[in-house]
């Protein structure tokens, strides 16, 4: 996470944070001979909220990322328990691990994959696992 703030002074605060870890780096400029311009501070400012989106865009993905992820180890828990194993009929039951071992080799060749296809392998694994939620 990333905020920038300008006083009254010209004074540039930038404040980084990554927030897994709670590690935070602050970072002050000041307008002082041979420093930046106002110029400059406001197209950095400007640069700042242009890669907001991309910012917010990569922390959507990584997001997705992770709930496919978690998904596929939940699923895989599920399809060992015991009282699934007995419930579930055993040529569905593989058809589901398939498709899991599937979306598990998948998820980890295609790191740069998009939000949306992530989503959507990720309704599309819970479609075809939602036997074993009926249990």
């Amino acid at each position: 996470m990333k905020c920038f703030e300008i006083d009254a002074n010209g004074i540039l605060t930038v404040t980084a944070s990554i927030v897994s870890t709670g590690k935070m780096e602050k970072l002050v400029i000041s307008n002082e001979c041979g420093r930046l311009t106002k110029e400059e501070i406001e197209k950095m400012v400007n640069d700042a909220e242009k890669y907001k989106h991309e910012d917010q865009e990569f922390k959507k993905k990584a997001e997705a990322h992770n709930a496919l992820d978690d998904c596929i180890y939940n699923m895989k828990k599920k399809i060992e328990e015991h009282n699934v194993k007995k419930s579930v009929h055993h040529e569905i039951l593989q058809v589901m691990k398939k498709v899991v071992d599937e979306t598990a080799k998948w998820l980890e060749d295609n790191h740069a994959t998009p939000f949306a296809e992530l989503h959507s392998k990720k309704v599309y694994l819970e479609f075809v696992c939602k036997p074993l939620f009926n249990v």
